[in-house]
């Protein structure tokens, strides 16, 4: 008898929990809306509790597009990190690690091709990190 009870609560928190994350996901939906129009990709960390929005800037120029991104914290249902990529890449590294590549418009010799960085959507620490592509 207790065993039911105790699984029938924990169903009832998941139900309450899968509510509040359709809710904050639609909120997310809107806000990328509001702020890229219906050009934006988001994608989830494997806990589904981040999501980052990219905008790919399109330009009429051939060449790398800019990137534009936020950070959505789906617990507490805000961005909690927003930025701008000229050129490069933007991905999940981890669940709670994104991966920023950014790569100069004119590449040097004896100079990085890219300059690779870190964030923990956790802590909204950048980190560069020290082996630079060549």
């Amino acid at each position: 008898m207790l065993i039911g009870v105790l699984s029938c609560s924990s169903v009832e928190k998941d139900v309450k929990k899968n509510e509040v994350d359709s809710a904050n996901i639609k909120t997310l939906k809107k806000v990328a809306e509001e702020k890229y129009q219906n050009n934006f990709k988001i994608v989830y960390n494997t806990n589904k509790d981040f999501a980052l929005c990219i905008h790919k800037n399109k330009s009429n120029v051939p060449g790398p597009e800019s990137i534009n991104y936020f950070v959505y914290d789906l617990s507490k249902d805000k961005i909690t990190y927003e930025g701008n990529i000229p050129q490069g890449n933007i991905s999940w590294e981890s669940d709670y690690m994104i991966r920023l590549e950014e790569i100069p418009g004119i590449i040097q010799k004896d100079k990085p091709s890219s300059t690779v960085y870190i964030l923990n959507v956790k802590t909204n620490s950048k980190t560069k990190l020290d082996r630079e592509v060549k």
